[in-house]
């Protein structure tokens, strides 16, 4: 059932006259974009931090503003949000949003057309293929981005959402200001024009070019059915590179073969590796999944860290020299499935920053060894095989 008025997306690229103009190709091929020029940064380790600075950059907002979120609801705290969205239409501003379908499947009706009537071009992603060709297609394909573009001056990338029962979630959003944010706007019309919007209104979004060079802003996208994620890379490159340590963090944590085999051979050169993941999550199988895997890392020697808060961030720290943090967690959906969007940061007093609020984060957990883990009950084992069984059945074997 399908909300009135709301565009969904095609159903495939091939489908698409975006498509047969090799509008995609740019897309689908391109690993990362690196721009050049100093990128301002800074971090947000709450979701409300992160709501509040957005919030603050929206009601500065002279030009434009653009978002694509992947839940976005209308309670006390997206209301708010939608009132100043719709203050700002008032003023002249342009607002387009584009949200995911199933992500934000309890956004109302009622919320949809006070937006668009007040003026706000909103957008719904939804895969819109035949069910009768792929059930776990048809319900797994998300948009799972978390971006936002103000004045094509200031960006937000990461992790947050906007729900009140995340308000006092351990996140990690950043917010970016220089050149960087062109590669924002830029995708931001790409999953625009997807979810059925006109073209012609972020023609020059699209306009924006590109040139592989040093620098310190490194955007990293994946979409579905790329053969190679270019964030798995990513995180495997960190492993494979990292001279002394490497912490990982994660809110759901399902790992494939060669991400496996690089955090042993990480392990193998005497490199630390610390794993930061919540002892409660907002999916139970997606924990009860993570935890098969806790007895054989260990006795590689990885350090596991259980945070007794929902910690929803997602990102790597390599030594003291780069980090990337996003939308993508360390699981074969955010690998394969989804739209996602990370950034990579290779200036240091960032990184640092970074890392010493993760550091905080691993001073409030619990160590693997101190749980009992070899005591749990039957009951637990049990919940943690059929997790296991339904994760492998949904996404397949990856290599």
């Amino acid at each position: 059932m399908y909300r009135k008025g709301i565009p969904r997306c095609g159903s495939g690229l091939r489908t698409t006259p975006l498509a047969k103009s090799g509008f995609f190709y740019y897309s689908r091929y391109t690993n990362y974009i690196i721009m050049n020029g100093k990128s301002n940064y800074q971090i947000y380790s709450t979701s409300k931090e992160a709501w509040d600075a957005m919030y603050q950059a929206i009601s500065d907002a002279q030009k434009s503003i653009y978002w694509e979120v992947y839940i976005l609801i209308d309670d006390s705290v997206g209301n708010r949000f939608f009132d100043l969205l719709c203050e700002k239409v008032k003023q002249g501003v342009d607002v387009k949003i584009v949200v995911d379908y199933w992500g934000s499947f309890w956004l109302s009706n009622k919320a949809i057309e006070k937006l668009k009537n007040a003026g706000v071009d909103i957008r719904l992603f939804k895969f819109d293929g035949n069910i009768l060709h792929g059930l776990k297609n048809w319900l797994a394909r998300r948009n799972h981005r978390k971006i936002m573009v103000i004045d094509e001056k200031i960006g937000f990338i990461g992790g947050v959402n906007v729900q009140k029962d995340m308000e006092n979630w351990l996140d990690i959003h950043v917010s970016v200001k220089g050149n960087a944010v062109n590669s924002l706007s830029r995708a931001f019309a790409k999953s625009y024009i997807i979810s059925g919007g006109d073209k012609e209104k972020v023609k020059k979004l699209l306009q924006y070019k590109f040139r592989i060079a040093k620098g310190e802003a490194k955007f990293i996208y994946d979409e579905p059915n790329q053969k190679i994620s270019n964030a798995r890379k990513k995180y495997t490159e960190a492993l494979l590179k990292a001279r002394e340590r490497v912490i990982l963090f994660s809110p759901y944590y399902f790992p494939d073969r060669k991400f496996l085999q690089a955090l042993w051979a990480a392990r193998k050169r005497g490199v630390r590796v610390d794993l930061l993941i919540p002892f409660r999550v907002d999916i139970k199988i997606a924990k009860y999944a993570a935890f098969t895997w806790f007895s054989i890392m260990r006795k590689h020697g990885v350090n596991i860290h259980l945070i007794d808060k929902m910690m929803h961030g997602k990102g790597v720290i390599v030594d003291d020299d780069w980090a990337m943090v996003g939308s993508s967690n360390i699981e074969q959906g955010g690998f394969y499935n989804n739209y996602e969007a990370n950034v990579k940061i290779e200036d240091k007093s960032t990184v640092k920053k970074l890392k010493d609020k993760v550091l905080q984060w691993l001073e409030q957990t619990v160590s693997f060894d101190d749980i009992k883990w070899a005591k749990r009950s039957r009951w637990h084992k049990f919940k943690e095989k059929m997790a296991l069984k339904m994760y492998k059945y949904w996404y397949g074997k990856k290599k």
